[in-house]
């Protein structure tokens, strides 16, 4: 097997922005790694390159763990040397702005298929990032774990610990419950920040995903939002939340992914990057959904008795559109977690769930012109104009990039398909483009 070159370590010689891409290689590579259980560097755990991986796309969408699918021949050495759960695999995209690869993606490989006929053998390979392998870890407590008056960058930090990702034993099985991603506290541009200041009440009870945990957290009133990036892309002086319940912050350090928790949102408002139909926009599909709508939230939770005919606490939230009557009351319910036993919590949950859903707002996914698309521009999270202007459609707003997808060609191109959907009106705010009354929706 060929061992892959370094990466980063490029001299251009022209000026950013026109670095094409190097002869004899596609925009895209995939390495084959030995799977860390510790702080080692990406470049100390590398098997190989594999170059004739085929039929490669990575999924990322906000606030979710990334996905990556590539195939490979089964009689290629390469697929023989792929072990299921033991190997990661990193995704590398050229940059022609600044002449290098950017670890676009790390994940381990958890799932295989193999085709076999009498023609030919083919294995399609799934990987997500470790995002994932938290979901698939649990509080251990035989008790509940109760949290009180702690900065919820903090418990952020606490669950990742739990979860093995942490500096404390929490999980006995060490070092294979070990993962090296540390939680490291942001601002909507990715820079270092300070703790928030915002403290929370929370009780976990055992077997509880902490996955699932840090979502909740992220998706209540004044919470945040995440994702993981692998550790060549991360800043190793990012501020690394490691103590429990509220000890001062360290660097993340080499050797770990980064889970970043920005606040009090992911992206930034952007005038420099406009999506635009029949420019850098080739194809859009506009969709409306009313089950992603409710203008009046009831969220139940748990009071704690055993008694089943005591009321059950219940958090409500609604805005104007719910007694107008210009698209009527539209309740949504919402079955808070069974560890919700706070009125503040379920209010804040009801309260962060109509901010999301409470307006009627068209997502639209945008599927980029070849070349168009320059990696960062836009960014997971970004509000940035739109513009589409065809039949009974003349919108001109703002929108937030909420996914993006990368089908990667066995020639080496790329398309580029980008979900955007409601923006925050902290952003919106500051473009002032945004119009959301509900009766201005067929233009928008």
């Amino acid at each position: 097997m060929t061992i892959l070159e370094p990466l980063v370590d490029w001299d251009p010689l022209a000026a950013p922005g026109t670095y094409p891409v190097p002869a004899g290689r596609g925009r895209w590579r995939l390495t084959l790694h030995d799977r860390q259980f510790s702080t080692a560097r990406w470049d100390q755990t590398i098997i190989s390159e594999l170059a004739d991986a085929r039929s490669r796309s990575l999924t990322q969408q906000q606030n979710k763990a990334a996905e990556f699918r590539f195939t490979v021949d089964g009689h290629d050495p390469a697929a023989a040397a792929i072990a299921e759960l033991a190997h990661e695999v990193m995704a590398w995209r050229w940059d022609d702005q600044t002449g290098a690869d950017v670890a676009v993606f790390r994940g381990v490989i958890d799932h295989s298929e193999d085709h076999i006929s009498a023609q030919t053998h083919t294995v399609n390979f799934v990987a997500h990032d470790y995002l994932a392998t938290v979901a698939r870890r649990f509080v251990l407590d035989a008790g509940a774990q109760v949290i009180t008056q702690v900065d919820q960058d903090v418990i952020v930090a606490n669950l990742l610990a739990r979860a093995g990702g942490g500096p404390f034993p929490y999980v006995p099985l060490q070092p294979g419950s070990n993962i090296s991603v540390g939680a490291v506290i942001v601002t909507p541009a990715g820079a270092g920040r300070a703790l928030t200041g915002t403290l929370r009440d929370r009780t976990y009870l055992g077997q509880k995903s902490l996955g699932e945990a840090i979502d909740e957290l992220a998706n209540v009133q004044g919470g945040f939002d995440y994702d993981v990036i692998p550790e060549p892309q991360a800043d190793d002086s990012l501020p690394m939340v490691d103590q429990f319940p509220n000890d001062p912050t360290t660097a993340l350090g080499p050797g770990r992914d980064a889970l970043r928790v920005f606040w009090p949102s992911q992206g930034v408002a952007r005038e420099d990057v406009a999506l635009v139909y029949g420019g850098n926009v080739s194809e859009i599909t506009r969709t409306v959904n009313s089950g992603d709508y409710g203008n009046y939230v009831r969220s139940l939770g748990n009071n704690g008795a055993s008694d089943p005919t005591v009321p059950q606490l219940v958090g409500v939230a609604s805005n104007a559109d719910a007694s107008g009557t210009t698209v009527g009351w539209w309740p949504y319910a919402d079955g808070a977690p069974s560890d919700v036993n706070q009125q503040a919590t379920l209010d804040q949950r009801a309260a962060g769930l109509l901010e999301g859903i409470g307006v009627l707002v068209p997502s639209y996914s945008l599927t980029m012109r070849p070349g168009a698309y320059a990696w960062g521009n836009p960014k997971m999270g970004d509000t940035v104009p739109l513009i589409i202007q065809s039949g009974r459609l003349n919108v001109n707003t703002t929108v937030r990039v909420v996914g993006i997808s990368y089908d990667i060609g066995d020639d080496g191109q790329e398309d580029v398909d980008i979900t955007v959907g409601r923006p925050l009106s902290s952003l919106t705010d500051l473009l002032a483009r945004t119009n959301t009354a509900v009766d201005a929706l067929a233009r928008r």
